[in-house]
């Protein structure tokens, strides 16, 4: 059964560096698949104690089950921008990971463990919402839909990617510094979306009324 794709959603520009984020974004599955294996791993190898270095892994996923619910409930006040909501835990999401490998003490790597959970967490609560925002209602199930291929296919690529930079360095933290970068280049990437998206709708606007 072939899907209709409109003209219009395939080559908007906000829905192009949408989807480019969901490729940077799981790409760090190279942050997903790469920072709750090693995570633990890079840990014991420093020295913390094994209990508590497993620990990490479920205190990201605790504080991103937190901080799904705390982005609907700040997404909802009005007046609040969902996008800059995104935009900003990706960035400081992706400037933590790529500071993770700073100190390897408990404190620090629980405190970035807390920090990478409620990041992460805003862009699959919120993305939704930035589709229709930036789409509109009727074009959110076609845009869902591509956005989740390219999380798909970069969800795949990734962990084989973190796999080869340990192999080729010998050290976790390659990976972490590569996981930090996608994430903060997806974040850049999306800081202009709300201006290009204005900007369609106003050249929308003029070719409607020129006809």
């Amino acid at each position: 059964m072939s899907i209709p794709i409109h003209r219009s959603q395939t080559y908007a520009r906000s829905f192009t560096v949408l989807a480019s984020q969901a490729w940077n974004k799981l790409d760090n599955s190279t942050c997903h698949l790469t920072s709750k294996i090693p995570f633990k791993h890079r840990a014991e190898l420093s020295g913390m104690e094994r209990g508590l270095a497993m620990f990490l892994v479920s205190s990201i996923g605790i504080t991103n089950t937190i901080g799904r619910v705390l982005c609907g409930i700040v997404s909802s006040i009005p007046g609040m921008n969902a996008l800059f909501i995104n935009n900003t835990a990706l960035t400081l999401g992706g400037a933590a990971t790529i500071l993770s490998g700073i100190s390897m003490s408990v404190t620090y790597q629980y405190a970035y463990a807390i920090i990478f959970g409620l990041s992460i967490a805003c862009f699959a609560s919120l993305r939704s919402i930035i589709i229709v925002d930036l789409m509109g209602l009727d074009n959110l199930t076609n845009a869902f839909g591509l956005l989740l291929l390219f999380q798909g296919i970069s969800a795949a690529i990734g962990s084989p990617i973190a796999g080869a930079f340990m192999d080729a360095t010998g050290s976790y933290d390659a990976s972490f510094y590569l996981s930090g970068t996608l994430i903060l280049v997806s974040a850049i990437l999306c800081y202009p979306l709300n201006r290009v998206n204005r900007w369609e709708k106003r050249r929308a606007a003029e070719l409607s009324a020129g006809l």
